[in-house]
């Protein structure tokens, strides 16, 4: 199922920056703005949508998703995961 492999995805990045040295905080609503949040050593403090890398059928391209509102007040960072890949960080569809 889909969910399942958000939440398996979810999962990972936490592991992922745990790994790091950083506190991580799991949202709690259900559709809340964010997924995460992740404080650095440093200090330094990101609010994650945690997405699963998704490839399109016709030309293998990645397929990026957009920021609601909402989240783009908040200054809410997409971070893609799968199994298979490291986390990585890519801006909003249309942004640069």
């Amino acid at each position: 199922k889909d969910s399942t492999k958000g939440t398996m995805n979810e999962l990972r990045a936490i592991n992922e920056f745990l790994k790091q040295g950083c506190v991580v905080c799991k949202n709690v609503e259900a559709q809340g703005p964010f997924d995460i949040s992740v404080t650095f050593p440093d200090g330094r403090v990101e609010l994650l949508d945690v997405k699963t890398r998704s490839i399109r059928n016709r030309d293998g391209s990645p397929i990026h998703r957009s920021l609601k509102p909402l989240q783009e007040r908040l200054g809410v960072r997409l971070y893609y995961k799968d199994a298979s890949d490291e986390g990585h960080y890519h801006p909003p569809k249309g942004k640069k």
